[in-house]
């Protein structure tokens, strides 16, 4: 028979001689808040840290990138950017970047093998040279409007593509201020468009 002592000690765990409990119970209703609220507080600041914007991001960060076709007024008539792009019965993708970018595009421009399956153009605000398959363009910005490219949050030229089906009608439109790090995914919708 065992007796109240050893009873309580089964039941609450053994005392030391300070009757303190070496054993903790479980934690209270605050402490496991305080612990969900400092996780989420600490996911959160992950968050923010993870997706910086910068100058040349869409304002509307639910915009830039969104990877589906014919989102916000889509599909659109393409207007006509010149030396035949668009084409009739052949896609295009259409880069708008700013001069100090359009080196870095240019030369990554043949190795993406996009000229093999769209007409490319590139859209730059001041001349310069763009050796490779696509055709440079230089406009002040009445281009991106018409193609309706947002603005990014520095309010200068828009830097992204737009993608036009072989109809004739742009299928997909973004920021992208990653220029020539971006062309797989360029390739991934242009693949979607027939």
């Amino acid at each position: 028979m065992t007796g109240l002592g050893e009873r309580v000690e089964e039941q609450h765990g053994r005392q030391d001689g300070d009757g303190v409990n070496p054993i903790p119970g479980p934690p209270s209703r605050r402490a496991l808040a305080a612990v969900w609220i400092a996780v989420a507080v600490g996911f959160g600041l992950l968050l923010a840290a993870a997706s910086p914007r910068g100058p040349l991001d869409d304002p509307d960060p639910a915009r830039q990138r969104p990877g589906f076709l014919d989102g916000a007024g889509l599909p659109a008539p393409a207007p006509d950017v010149g030396s035949g792009v668009p084409a009739p019965g052949r896609r295009a993708v259409v880069f708008f970047v700013r001069p100090e970018q359009i080196g870095p595009l240019c030369r990554a421009l043949p190795a993406s093998g996009l000229g093999a399956k769209a007409s490319l153009a590139v859209v730059v605000s001041s001349p310069a040279d763009c050796p490779g398959p696509a055709v440079l363009v230089v406009d002040g910005g009445g281009l991106a409007g018409r193609f309706g490219m947002p603005t990014p949050v520095d309010d200068g030229p828009p830097v992204g593509y737009a993608v036009v089906d072989a109809a004739g009608r742009i299928r997909y439109r973004t920021l992208d201020p990653r220029g020539a790090g971006g062309l797989r995914e360029v390739a991934t919708m242009l693949a979607d468009v027939r």
